[in-house]
């Protein structure tokens, strides 16, 4: 059969053709179809585990690299740049990506395929009899949570979408004849407004809530949790700037009594840190299945990485020194020692030159000087220098995520450490850019706020009672910025606070050094970004999801 890549349909054409593609088309031992399927328990369980494997995905396929690509929306962003022109993160940040990038039709697909999944499970679970009225419950409130996040990634990257609450076939998407003899998109595949499919997804995210348990044991670790539910609403709704009620559920996952501020910033993104006590929601990666290659993707040249993401300056800069005071008014920053005396996370999240890492001394540019720790010849560990092959393009590389058990194993492809898609540090952050938007300031938002600046290995400066609202807005900012670099997250906030056009154009710039040979001043950059208001706040549609079914473009695109 000629495979069709129409995202809407894409996971029944497997059916339809007689092959599997994922757990939910095959028993443990026998091919199925679609329309005997749901008749036991296990048959369920595979299904809800089937609609999992669209969370992570990477734009080779699902199951290659999870959460590669969920880590490079971060290159379009004022956080990072991608220097590797054929990757999204390229494209969509410097304004030459168009409606056939491959990585936007991927998203786009994926989610759709996801979502395809979830509502044949619906659809499906009254023919499961052998199964307790509690665990239905709970699968399918699993599933409607997946369906909620899979919408919710859909509409902040493209607006309104196609909202399908049934599975269709291939020709429920075929396009009708208009008036004028035009082709123009079937009714149930038309483009809904993003408010009507964000308040569904907020009510599956309630009602989900209320059937899911708190917590699993072990075999169970990594299903959707109440708090996750819970969770994922409260951002929702600080999204649509429903502050109240974004309080209200996000105050609510604090209320559970479940999740504490795990103490170590430096291990939770390790393999020590897998299903630390702030863990929400999260990929339970495994090696030789998922193929994890965030080393080989963002790790230094130095040990084999490509340096695809790299940190920019503006994000080193945000972080505060040790007195809690931004580095233009803190007395402690020395622009001569530029890295001492700062917010510790920038050590835990960034390899920057001088950096003390795996028995060594970070280095950037052989022979270079830089302000801050003296590099000895010999004793470094030395990337190379801008603009050669897979070399950090800013001087700085990523350090979260970036595992020394899988340099020192080879592991640079198959790499298993848990990417965190939901954590408690932003829920409480939640809480607090909600009351505080709402103008409903009190101790809670301060505790909100502390709680993760005060984390043991951090221990940042409490931000003292008495702050204007906008003082607040720009801490609560910042401290979102610094506290979840490189998980995904910085895109959505840009876009959410109507900053893109401020952060995003222009010369990408990262640190500055003196060159070895002429002596003078250099600062490292990649390119030209731009960013249109007019077009760039969302993204294209996928031409080949138009070419099928006729909807229409996003505008500018």
């Amino acid at each position: 059969m000629k495979k069709n890549i129409i995202g809407l349909a894409c996971a029944l054409l497997f059916v339809l053709a007689g092959c599997s593609d994922d757990f939910l088309e095959r028993s443990p031992s026998d091919q199925v179809s679609s329309a005997n399927f749901f008749t036991q328990e296990k048959d369920l369980i595979y299904a809800v585990n089937a609609a999992y494997a669209s969370i992570g995905f990477n734009s080779w396929g699902t199951d290659y690299g999870y959460s590669t690509d969920l880590l490079r929306i971060e290159a379009l962003t004022d956080n990072a740049l991608d220097h590797h022109s054929w990757n999204a993160g390229y494209r969509l940040a410097d304004g030459t990506a168009s409606s056939y990038d491959g990585y936007v039709e991927t998203r786009w697909k994926e989610r759709y395929r996801g979502i395809q999944r979830v509502n044949r499970i619906l659809e499906g679970a009254d023919g499961v009899t052998d199964i307790s009225a509690e665990l239905k419950a709970r699968l399918l409130g699993e599933a409607k949570f997946l369906r909620a996040y899979f919408y919710f990634d859909l509409v902040y990257l493209f607006g309104d979408v196609p909202f399908l609450t049934n599975s269709i076939n291939p020709d429920d998407c075929a396009p009708t004849e208009g008036a004028e003899g035009e082709k123009v998109a079937a009714e149930e595949c038309k483009r809904t407004d993003k408010t009507v499919i964000m308040n569904a997804i907020l009510t599956d995210l309630t009602e989900a809530a209320n059937d899911l348990p708190t917590s699993y044991s072990s075999d169970d670790l990594g299903r959707v949790t109440k708090g996750a539910a819970l969770s994922l609403k409260a951002r929702i709704l600080l999204y649509q700037e429903k502050w109240e009620e974004a309080a209200t559920a996000a105050k609510e996952v604090m209320d559970l009594g479940v999740y504490t501020i795990y103490p170590s910033y430096e291990d939770m993104f390790t393999y020590q840190g897998i299903n630390n006590s702030e863990v929400i929601f999260d990929l339970q990666e495994m090696k030789e299945k998922q193929w994890n290659f965030t080393m080989q993707n963002y790790g230094p040249n130095s040990v084999g990485g490509w340096s695809s993401g790299c940190p920019m300056q503006s994000l080193i800069d945000t972080y505060e020194c040790t007195d809690g005071n931004t580095i233009d008014q803190s007395s402690l920053f020395d622009p001569n020692n530029p890295y001492a005396n700062r917010d510790p996370r920038l050590t835990y999240t960034v390899l920057y030159p001088g950096h003390d890492w795996r028995g060594g001394v970070f280095n950037t540019i052989p022979g270079a000087t830089y302000p801050g720790k003296e590099i000895v010849p010999g004793d470094d560990l030395t990337d190379g220098t801008n603009g050669q092959w897979n070399k950090t393009a800013t001087g700085y590389n990523w350090l979260k995520y970036i595992s020394e058990d899988d340099i020192d194993n080879g592991d640079y492809w198959n790499g298993a450490i848990h990417f965190i898609l939901i954590r408690y540090a932003e829920v409480l952050l939640t809480y607090a850019e909600a009351k505080v938007e709402a103008n409903d300031i009190d101790q809670s938002v301060y505790d909100a706020i502390n709680e993760v600046r005060q984390r043991a290995d951090v221990n940042m400066p409490s931000v003292t009672a008495g702050k204007s609202q906008d003082q607040l807005r720009t801490i609560v900012r910042r401290e979102r910025r610094v506290e979840l670099a490189f998980e995904g997250l910085r895109l959505m906030d840009i876009r959410r606070w109507k900053i893109a056009e401020n952060v995003m154009p222009g010369v990408p710039k990262g640190l500055t050094y003196t060159d070895p040979d002429s002596g003078g001043e250099v600062t490292l950059s990649w390119g030209v970004r731009s960013f249109d208001v007019n077009k760039d706040y969302l993204w294209p549609i996928p031409q080949a999801e138009i070419d099928v079914t006729h909807i229409e473009q996003n505008s500018g695109w």
